[in-house]
């Protein structure tokens, strides 16, 4: 009877491993999928704001400055939104 009983713990116990992974990759899709949104919404903000300035053309170096204001926006947003899930999960 005690050889069934943990047959029958280690089934429930990969049944619930396979559901946590599961959901895990789920979850990573849709946030990748969002990623992807927002990447095309930047790209087009910083487009219109070089287009602005008249900085068009095939230049590279317009990008690398945007892709470097963007990371040190992006990272303000990372410590902003990593210091706000701090506040919730003491409460």
């Amino acid at each position: 009877m005690e050889i069934e009983e943990k047959i029958k713990d280690e089934a429930k116990r990969f049944r619930r491993e396979v559901k946590g992974r599961i959901i895990s990759a789920v979850l990573a899709a849709f946030a990748f999928v969002i990623a992807l949104v927002w990447r095309d919404a930047i790209k087009e903000a910083a487009d219109r704001i070089l287009e602005m300035f008249g900085l068009t053309g095939s230049a590279y170096i317009y990008r690398i400055i945007t892709a470097m204001v963007v990371t040190i926006i992006c990272v303000i947003g990372i410590i902003i939104f990593s210091r706000w899930e701090g506040k919730e999960s003491k409460k």
